[in-house]
């Protein structure tokens, strides 16, 4: 269920997107939750992960070009949609990677053109994605870059795609495990979970990753755990 953030000081500007987002969730059959923000400095407090962000630019104190470039300082992934009185701002708006821009006022044939293309990249992306607070502030993190999570007393290790050390973070392996339900996501034992993407085979009672790492399966669980994984993969392993 896609949850969007929407940025906008003026709130019949932030009604008129409210109900095109209503709008587009009942035509496409879908289920979207929209969280409104009045500046982009309570946007940015938000400790909320969202799958897409409207972005008003132009608001007193933090204007949004500015909130932009520091949430893509924890955030490279989540797709930006700037809603502007100034076209101009559209060359600017390459420096954050955003995703389109909508000049107002905003009717909703141009809102749903970006929302197709915004629901293509939140597709493509896999884009399920979680917030991680560490000592250096937050980070957004894919899903599909998560090999497999491991705790250890109260800290959970993040064993990340393409990352030779893992992120360690204080934090509940069952919290982990609820914020993620619905995903590719497997309890092989009482303290660990792993992304049934990257699996790569299962012999007796190991677990072979695709980064080469190997697992073990506790005994009370292999049994679920692999008939999960057989069935998630289509018994191809």
């Amino acid at each position: 269920m896609p949850n969007i953030a929407l940025v906008e000081d003026e709130p019949e500007a932030a009604d008129v997107l409210t109900s095109f987002v209503a709008r587009y969730a009942d035509e496409k059959g879908l289920e979207l939750t929209v969280t409104r923000f009045g500046n982009a400095m309570d946007f940015e407090m938000t400790h909320q992960h969202f799958d897409l962000v409207f972005m008003d630019i132009q608001m007193p104190g933090i204007n949004g070009m500015e909130a932009a470039q520091l949430m893509r300082t924890y955030d490279s992934e989540t797709p930006i949609i700037f809603v502007t009185n100034l076209a101009q701002y559209a060359v600017k708006g390459y420096e954050v990677d955003a995703l389109d821009f909508i000049v107002k006022p905003v009717t909703y044939f141009n809102f749903r053109m970006r929302m197709d293309k915004a629901m293509r990249r939140i597709r493509r992306n896999g884009s399920r994605s979680i917030a991680i607070g560490t000592r250096d502030g937050m980070r957004v993190v894919g899903l599909s870059d998560i090999e497999y999570v491991e705790v250890s007393k109260h800290d959970l290790s993040y064993h990340l795609v393409g990352e030779e050390e893992p992120l360690v973070v204080y934090g509940s392996l069952v919290a982990f495990e609820q914020e993620v339900e619905g995903g590719p996501f497997v309890r092989i034992s009482n303290s660990c979970l792993v992304n049934m993407n990257r699996v790569r085979a299962v012999r007796g009672g190991e677990l072979v990753m695709h980064g080469g790492e190997v697992l073990y399966f506790s005994r009370s669980r292999k049994r679920e755990a692999v008939a999960t994984i057989t069935s998630f993969l289509g018994g191809s392993i």
